[in-house]
């Protein structure tokens, strides 16, 4: 027998952000298309002996034990919490003793809960600086042989002291009651078997009304508020793994796949959702199409009371990965989620493509007792419901093909594609760009591309190599790389994305190493958005700040297909670090705004005396639904900024 341990943590600088990241509604482990739980066996516990920061060992358990029962009190799910006899361990476990309870080679038989008072068990656990980073983990234990191995056999569950011992300063930060509370049953739910959810996803955009993030489930994969709450889809996600057959009577199902645009090709990883017409955002519940693995790309949405539904389907949002991923096919960016990605649209009727328009979304009556089935959705774009479509899927796999080093060799691909290459820092090529702190690269990969309609583009670069050393960028050129349109080229050897709305003509999409050699792989798919009114941000990506100076940046703001003069807002994600203006503004198509940045001088000075960096959103929100934002890194350090290889210009193009 072989123990597995899933752990599953919230990170403490992130929740005061309301930026942490998790997992969708649904099971966390699923083995043979079969979902792993409890059974009927209950969740059996042990509390530790230990105090939690400012509470003793007695006000710990008196906090966590209501929470418990929250999970327990959902009408139509029948998990069972147990404390067992004894109801705790036999002594505190700390930094020097845990091996025995956290690292048994043996199950215990029963789920420990951990109460590190300081930080330094989590420290000793996962690393030096968990203890003063992640405020809580939890996680189910599952075993390969023996007659517990389609079950959860335990959990382990670790609440850190560190943020609630009752001191706030720099140094050492504070958390909310509120917040330890919401940890405690979030990971509480993975503990039992729960992965995580996206419904309400515009929660996590800049401008975002704390209404919307109020009403994000308990098992969002991103702290936006300090409720401890179970939600409509964190109720169906436990009954579906704990159904309390007498009571679902009362609710009906949907159940369906999400498939290509040949109504055979089964969807891996997309997000659907069927909402309430009549309470959207908190009577909604989700499911990740082929969420047991078997290849279908079936979903069920499960415990759905009686009314009638709008059923919509989405990508997962491209930073919900690994530890953070939504749904069983998000372990990095190169997975199957975010390989050719449905676009967004609405549900119109059985093996029909999805459409952009919501007002033409089918209407679907769910009865008790009743299973709506056959929901197959086509997960290619219809805009707006009329009879043209632009496929997100039939893309073709492609291997570079030398030399297109240069404009005029540049390798002619059909989009959508995935191009498998390799490129190195020596290579040669037409096309050398640099930043405005001296950082150069030569774009050596060059695939042209022409597009007949406005089209939504997403080119994803993934390098082929676990070596921070070899760092390749991405840049999307105009048709002759006289100009550029939009690049990425974070540090490491991590993915680059490019994504954004282009008019019809020709492009060039290029990759180059900044740093080393690698293979990679680039995945190139579009969306058809013609008559979507777009707003796009430009502008540098850095601020460098300095004593005495003005300290301000500018942003444009440009619409594309805006039907009438439209009022917008401008967001940031600092209200302190940065002032923006203006704050509203109106914009007609092809229309373009200038937005100041501005750092107080209170605020660069701050700064400048720690030497650190932040990094801002910005985000314009129209009224008619079009929408940008831009990460502005403000700092004072120079060297960070040829690190970051701030934004490129063309400097030779032979």
């Amino acid at each position: 027998m072989k123990k597995i341990i899933i752990i599953l943590g919230f990170i403490f600088a992130f929740i005061l952000t309301s930026e942490y990241q998790a997992l969708a509604g649904g099971p966390l482990v699923v083995k043979g298309a079969m979902p792993i739980t409890y059974g009927t066996r209950p969740f059996l516990y042990r509390y530790d002996k230990g105090t939690l920061g400012m509470f003793s060992n007695q006000e710990a358990i008196d906090i966590i034990e209501p929470l418990y029962m929250n999970w327990q009190a959902v009408p139509t799910g029948e998990i069972k919490f147990q404390r067992d006899n004894p109801g705790s361990l036999d002594f505190d476990v700390t930094a020097s003793n845990f091996n025995s309870i956290l690292n048994s080679p043996d199950l215990l038989g029963y789920t420990p809960v951990i109460f590190d008072n300081d930080g330094k068990l989590l420290d000793a656990f996962l690393g030096n600086g968990a203890g003063s980073s992640v405020l809580g983990l939890s996680g189910p234990v599952t075993v390969n042989s023996g007659p517990l191995v389609n079950q959860i056999a335990e959990s382990q569950a670790i609440f850190n002291g560190r943020f609630v011992n009752g001191i706030n300063s720099p140094s050492d930060p504070e958390s909310s009651v509120d917040s330890l509370k919401g940890t405690i049953i979030h990971e509480t739910g993975h503990g039992i078997g729960l992965d995580h959810t996206q419904i309400n996803l515009e929660a996590i955009k800049p401008g975002a009304t704390q209404a919307i993030r109020d009403a994000v489930p308990l098992m969002f994969p991103v702290a936006v508020n300090d409720l401890f709450i179970i939600r409509r889809d964190d109720a169906s996600a436990v009954s579906f793994l704990y159904p309390n057959i007498s009571e679902l009577t009362k609710f009906g199902k949907i159940e369906g796949r999400v498939l290509r645009q040949d109504g055979k090709t089964p969807v891996q990883g997309a997000n659907i959702i069927a909402k309430n017409i009549n309470d959207p955002k908190l009577e909604a519940i989700s499911c990740v199409s082929d969420f047991l693995t078997d290849g279908t790309g079936s979903f069920t949405l499960f415990a759905v009371p009686p009314g009638t539904y709008t059923i919509e389907i989405e990508p997962v949002d491209l930073s919900f990965t690994g530890g953070s991923g939504v749904g069983p096919y998000t372990t990095s960016t190169t997975d199957k989620s975010f390989q050719n990605p449905v676009p967004k649209g609405f549900y119109i009727g059985p093996n029909k493509s999805i459409v952009t328009d919501e007002s033409k979304a089918l209407r679907v009556t769910v009865a008790a007792g009743q299973t709506v089935s056959n929901v197959d959705i086509i997960g290619s774009t219809t805009v707006s419901g009329s009879s043209s479509s632009t496929s997100s899927s039939g893309s073709t796999s492609i291997s570079e093909q030398e030399p297109n080093n240069t404009v005029a060799q540049a390798q002619l691909i059909t989009l959508p594609t995935t191009i498998s290459g390799s490129v190195s820092s020596t290579d040669t090529g037409e096309v050398e760009l640099a930043s405005e702190t001296g950082s150069m690269v030569i774009i050596s990969d060059l695939f042209k591309f022409t597009l007949s309609q406005r089209t939504s583009l997403s080119a994803l670069l993934h390098t082929e190599s676990d070596l921070e050393t070899n760092d390749l960028d991405l840049v999307l050129l105009n048709g002759d790389a006289s100009k550029i349109i939009d690049s990425s080229s974070q540090t490491g050897n991590v993915d680059e994305l490019i994504s954004l709305t282009l008019n019809p003509g020709s492009y060039i999409v290029g990759v180059g190493a900044f740093m080393g050699s690698s293979s990679y792989k680039l995945e190139i798919s579009t969306t058809s958005s013609n008559g979507s009114p777009t707003l796009t941000l430009t502008g540098s990506d850095t601020l460098v700040i300095k004593p005495g100076a003005m300290n301000q940046a500018t942003l444009t703001a440009t619409a594309q297909d805006f039907m009438s003069v439209t009022t917008c807002m401008v967001f940031s994600s600092n209200t302190t670090l940065v002032k923006l203006k203006p704050k509203t503004f109106t914009l007609s198509s092809n229309g373009k705004k200038g937005i100041r940045v501005k750092v107080p001088k209170l605020a660069a000075l701050d700064l400048i005396s720690k030497g650190s960096s932040k990094v801002v959103t910005v985000n314009v929100t129209c009224q008619n639904g079009a929408s940008h934002e831009i990460d502005l890194t403000i700092t004072p350090n120079v060297d960070s900024v040829i690190n970051r290889k701030a934004r490129w210009s063309i400097i030779n193009k032979k």
